[in-house]
């Protein structure tokens, strides 16, 4: 399967829904809290994410982290 395009506009948009979640936020949570709604606005940009497109995700979040924290 061919992975999926990604682009400026989509992390824009990923981006601005963020911000604007955050603002009606009535709850303080956990880290998993913030994968939540990060897994949301990603969702609701791309639909029907498969298994492996989900992973791809995870994959590039960990080396993201790993790139700041000396991991990498």
């Amino acid at each position: 399967m061919e992975s999926r395009t990604f682009d400026k506009s989509d992390l824009h948009y990923i981006g601005v829904s963020l911000k604007e979640q955050s603002e009606m936020m009535y709850y303080t949570g956990d880290l998993s809290d913030c994968g939540n709604e990060i897994g949301i606005m990603v969702s609701s940009r791309y639909d029907d994410m498969t298994e492996e497109e989900i992973d791809e995700l995870i994959v590039g979040i960990r080396h993201g982290i790993s790139l700041t924290n000396g991991t990498h």
